[in-house]
């Protein structure tokens, strides 16, 4: 029962704050998890599953109606919006839609995480984004890589021309996970490093500046000066309204 209480807390958590008032919204007002897949967006329910994304129609709450189905690609991940821009995270493409004026989203790019590899790699990617920059992590560390090359990183992708992202910045790293922006910090969840912070004074160019460990870290979400990290076994808590300072405040044992 325990058990069943703390999944029910988490998933409510990540859900409620899955909500954009507007479809041009950016990325800052939406608080949801990097591993979201699922989105409420002005009168619009987006899901993505394994190789599709689906637009529901809810302006009618208890009636909510499909709209649109499409393929997007193989092994999605994740969810993302920003300033009318849908973002899709995959093992190895990260694909950027535009909403339409009825809703339905259309595609506009799809990058390749592993072009200078020349090689099959196994990785999984959540995005997030401020202004005109996105924000990846790419994780192998785990027992379904292997035989596959392997990219641990962090890359910083320049949106401004979303039909063409451009490749700004690629930081290396243990096995990064979910990942959130704060006001003037990066913070990024890794399994085995717990959680990450970088210094955002250069937006293209994040800098490491501490690292928080003693957890399996596997998401997160920024909510004002609040900072929720998803461990593998806990839930913590931070209180960031000094991001060069953050301070524990609880856990929450899972």
């Amino acid at each position: 029962m325990r058990s069943t209480i703390y999944f029910l807390f988490i998933s409510l958590l990540f859900l409620s704050a899955c909500i954009s008032e507007d479809i041009n919204s950016s990325a800052e007002s939406t608080k949801s998890g990097s591993y979201a897949t699922m989105l409420t967006i002005s009168n619009y329910l987006y899901v993505v599953n394994k190789t599709q994304i689906t637009t529901f129609d809810i302006s009618i709450p208890n009636s909510p109606v499909e709209l649109n189905k499409q393929e997007v690609g193989f092994d999605i991940e994740s969810l993302y919006h920003h300033a009318g821009l849908l973002l899709i995270g995959s093992a190895n493409n990260m694909y950027i839609y535009k909403i339409g004026t009825n809703g339905i989203p259309t595609r506009e790019s799809a990058t390749e995480y592993n072009q200078a590899f020349g090689t099959e790699v196994c990785t999984s990617d959540p995005i997030v984004v401020k202004e005109n920059l996105a924000y990846v992590t790419l994780s192998s560390f785990t027992e379904v890589c292997r035989g596959f090359a392997r990219i641990n990183q962090l890359r910083v992708f320049d949106i401004q021309d979303f039909k063409a992202p451009k490749l700004l910045t690629t930081i290396d790293m243990t096995s990064p996970k979910g990942l959130g922006i704060g006001k003037t910090h990066l913070f990024v969840c890794d399994k085995v490093d717990g959680l990450v912070m970088f210094n955002l004074d250069n937006p293209s160019k994040p800098i490491k500046v501490k690292t928080i460990s003693g957890f399996e870290g596997f998401d997160l979400i920024v909510n004002g000066n609040l900072l929720v990290v998803v461990a593998k076994d806990k839930l913590l808590q931070y209180d960031i309204s000094d991001e060069i300072n953050i301070k524990y405040l609880s856990k929450i044992d899972l």
